[in-house]
């Protein structure tokens, strides 16, 4: 028996499996990815949530320079300085379209890891981390260093659930 789920249902079934979505639109490399230190906030985060999953995907290619990028989160309610979600990955190096930074979850001290393959993420998050607070107020950020991008596009998608009343996230970017 053939079953056809209307747009809604499978939005919904979606939410449910996997978390709700929240993607930046495409960002320009050479705009954000840049060293020095440099923080993007890419994702608003209002109340507590479980993080499911975290990416950054190639959109077009990377440029020949070696950046290496970690995602963090940052609150202003109250006030907490930038917390790592996880170490930084290897040089992102003229990683291809489809190519994807996915934070692993687990232990904060894991690197980000570069998928081996365009188009297939082979690792996927370990554990959830539970960001924020019951009325916090922050955003999850993405931090860059050793060379910038000189070129390319990337959008960064968090898979997430609420886990207080009223907490959401959207992207900021």
């Amino acid at each position: 028996m053939s079953r056809n789920y209307n747009e809604s249902t499978q939005s919904v079934i979606g939410d449910l499996k996997n978390g709700m979505r929240a993607e930046t639109s495409v960002l320009a490399n050479a705009t954000y990815l840049l060293t020095g230190g440099t923080q993007t906030e890419v994702f608003t985060v209002k109340g507590r949530i479980a993080v499911h999953q975290l990416f950054l995907e190639v959109i077009t290619d990377c440029s020949a320079d070696a950046t290496q990028l970690l995602f963090n989160c940052t609150f202003t309610t109250p006030v907490i300085a930038v917390n790592s979600m996880c170490a930084k990955c290897a040089a992102i190096t003229s990683l291809g379209q489809g190519g994807r930074v996915v934070w692993v979850g687990g232990a904060v001290a894991t690197n980000a890891v570069i998928t081996d393959s365009a188009g297939l993420t082979d690792v996927t998050a370990t554990a959830i981390h539970i960001v924020g607070g019951k009325d916090f107020v922050g955003s999850i950020g993405i931090l860059t260093s050793d060379a910038s991008q000189a070129s390319g596009t990337f959008q960064v998608v968090l898979l997430y659930s609420p886990l207080s009343d009223g907490a959401y996230v959207e992207a900021k970017l």
